[in-house]
């Protein structure tokens, strides 16, 4: 169900012996939210850009860090997103600027699209068990306060440092560059919220998966996962879920599944 409804399904499912919601003896259940801090960053060139796959380009340079840079900390991935025409700048320059795309004509919108290299910057959330999701009078309720986004901060830097440099080049020396940090709504892959743990005091399931207080609930979307990294988490989710398939087979008795080489 995903990190923010597999708490609420839980915390909804309050009964007798469970009354703080199922697998919530430990009130961890809705605690421990994650998701990516990222901010966007827009280049614009004097000449067209032909990059016909964009998005399958990534960059790991600084994810560790940069030791030699002076910043000894984890920054983050940063990614090329895929091409922006002239419809989603309109978008965005009504959202930003408040100007209505009727007044930004396509030809001119269409054009500035062909030169924006477009980057999306990721860098790794930490869990804090006061962020949260919960229910708030029927409503969902996430409470969410940012920790230390510095190595983030420093990613951004290094970005718009090296696109400064690459711009530097004589057919590309005219350019611009924008940069902003996406706030909450852009909750893309969350995790955390029902964190595998071997300890039931402060963990909602065990390292299979499996719920500490019952025995025939097992959860293997990100909600179990106790901390995010700075990459899309779908290809974790996917070997996890097999992972305890596995285990599920082993546990029931059925025959193992066929391997391809």
């Amino acid at each position: 169900a995903g990190a923010v409804n597999t708490a609420l399904i839980l915390l909804d499912s309050a009964g007798p012996g469970h009354e703080a919601g199922l697998a919530n003896g430990s009130d961890q259940v809705g605690r421990n939210y994650m998701f990516h801090t990222m901010s966007a960053m827009v280049s614009m060139a004097a000449e067209p850009i032909d990059a016909p796959f964009p998005k399958t380009l990534c960059v790991n340079d600084f994810y560790w860090g940069d030791p030699a840079g002076g910043f000894d900390h984890p920054m983050g991935q940063i990614q090329l997103l895929e091409h922006m025409d002239g419809h989603v700048l309109e978008g965005q320059i009504a959202e930003d600027e408040h100007i209505p795309p009727f007044f930004v004509p396509d030809f001119l919108s269409n054009a500035a699209a062909n030169r924006l290299l477009a980057f999306l910057l990721l860098s790794e959330d930490l869990p804090h068990p006061d962020n949260r999701v919960r229910r708030d009078n029927g409503r969902i309720r996430l409470d969410y306060t940012h920790g230390d986004i510095s190595g983030h901060r420093q990613l951004c830097r290094r970005l718009d440092h090296a696109l400064d440099t690459f711009h530097g080049r004589e057919a590309l020396r005219h350019h611009f560059q924008l940069s902003k940090m996406l706030p909450l709504y852009g909750t893309a892959h969350m995790c955390g919220t029902a964190r595998m743990g071997n300890d039931p005091r402060t963990s909602v399931v065990d390292a299979q998966c499996k719920a500490h207080e019952l025995d025939n609930l097992y959860i293997t979307d990100s909600s179990v996962f106790v901390s995010s990294a700075a990459v899309n988490p779908t290809l974790t989710i996917v070997a996890n879920a097999w992972r305890v398939g596995d285990h599920l087979r082993e546990r029931l008795g059925a025959p193992a599944r066929t391997r391809f080489a």
